[in-house]
């Protein structure tokens, strides 16, 4: 991370230990249950807890951290907490790195061709911040970013690999079709998921193969 980003980071961690940390529990929730459509969130606690993970990595913090930010989540999407972070578990460090990093960004606004944290984001600045972060340079173009990506399937994904449909990328979360992604015009960086109608064209990449 740069210095300006370190510090944003920094002051979205101390938000979170002034707040406490989190201790949610999505309950029993299914996918079924997920809104039809993304859910917006300001920067709140899914951006709060990610950042206070990031800060803590490398610590003997990181764990509950980063349980905290998976439960975050999973509490906004109503789905189950511990699918999330066991989902988050099994990727490697560079994809956590990633994908944390992402996730800092939700509600800030979208702002084409942009890439800019705090700021704002098009879909691929979004993609190409969060994987700078882990030291991997992304193209500035959705489609290049997955061509020059690993095939991977959903099977085979990590959570912080690429999600793409024509035209649009985002970041896996690691279960069902849930995403972060920088959606367009008039909207945020948002946690949600593909709909329906665009689940069978999604295509997975992994940045690092």
């Amino acid at each position: 991370m740069t210095i300006r980003q370190r510090f944003a980071t920094y002051l979205l961690a101390c938000a979170l230990v002034c707040g406490g940390a989190v201790a949610a529990d999505a309950g029993n929730a299914s996918a079924s249950q997920l809104p039809t459509k993304s859910v917006a969130a300001t920067v709140d606690l899914v951006s709060m807890t990610a950042a206070g993970a990031l800060a803590a990595m490398g610590t003997d913090n990181f764990d509950s951290r980063f349980q905290d930010a998976a439960y975050a989540v999973a509490t906004r999407l109503e789905i189950d907490g511990a699918l999330v972070h066991q989902a988050w578990m099994r990727a490697d460090r560079a994809h956590q790195i990633a994908l944390l990093s992402a996730l800092t960004q939700v509600g800030v606004p979208y702002r084409r061709n942009a890439s800019k944290v705090g700021v704002g984001f098009d879909c691929s600045g979004l993609t190409a911040y969060a994987w700078g972060q882990s030291g991997v340079e992304l193209a500035r173009q959705s489609r290049s970013q997955l061509r020059n990506s690993a095939a991977r399937t959903r099977d085979t994904a990590q959570a912080g690999d690429l999600v793409y449909y024509p035209g649009h990328v985002m970041m896996w979360l690691g279960v069902d079709n849930l995403i972060v992604h920088a959606v367009g015009r008039g909207r945020d960086v948002e946690i949600g998921h593909v709909s329906d109608r665009r689940v069978k064209r999604l295509t997975f990449g992994n940045p690092v193969g």
